[in-house]
Formats: structure tokens, C-alpha cells, sequence
């Protein structure tokens, strides 16, 4: 199964990386892209895995999601043979920014 990034998420994850760099440091830092790579590659092998997004049910395509360390998750779906990572989420903001990024 291939993966592909919508240009939203690769937003989303590079502005996490570039805060977590400048406030946490490159330990932090390197230990979040490795959580996020892992988490990828266990959906690349097993995108039944994450759960159905509740959020946005109710849409003609079912969103999933899964939870990198204590605040985000990665959204996604699966379109044929390909897994498609549609937001990087930190579950901190309102449940509305969400829904609008999608």
C-alpha cells in the first residue's frame, strides 16, 4: 500500500516539527517525527487499525484516525491501494478547526 500526504498535512506536520523544535527541543523533536513515521508505516501494514474519526462521520468517505504521543492524531482514509493522510491534528483545538480543514 502507498502513502500519500495531502499538502494540509504536510502543513500540519511541519509546523508541529518546526514548535517542537524551537520549544522542546531536538530530542522531543526527533522522538515525535519517529512516533509519526512509525505510526505510518503500522497504517501502511494495518490501515484498519485506526479508528472510525467521530468527528467527521457522517461524510461519503470514512475518516480514521490514530494517536501519536499524548496530543495528535493522524487523519486519514484509504482509497483503493492507497492511504491517504488528510491532517495532522492536535486535539487541543476546538473540534470545529477540525471539521474546517477537511
Amino acid at each position: 500500500m502507498q502513502v500519500k500526504y495531502n499538502k494540509k498535512a504536510v502543513l500540519h506536520i511541519t509546523s508541529t516539527v518546526d514548535y517542537y523544535l524551537s520549544h522542546f527541543g531536538k530530542q522531543a523533536t526527533s522522538n515525535l517525527a519517529h512516533e509519526i513515521d512509525e505510526k505510518v508505516k503500522m497504517l501502511r501494514k494495518y490501515p484498519e487499525i485506526g479508528f472510525p474519526e467521530p468527528l467527521l462521520s457522517g461524510r461519503n468517505i470514512l475518516y480514521r484516525a490514530t494517536i501519536v504521543g499524548r496530543y495528535h492524531k493522524i487523519i486519514y482514509y484509504v482509497k483503493g491501494n492507497t492511504l491517504r493522510i488528510a491532517a495532522f491534528w492536535d486535539m487541543r483545538m476546538s473540534p470545529e478547526t477540525l471539521k474546517g480543514r477537511i
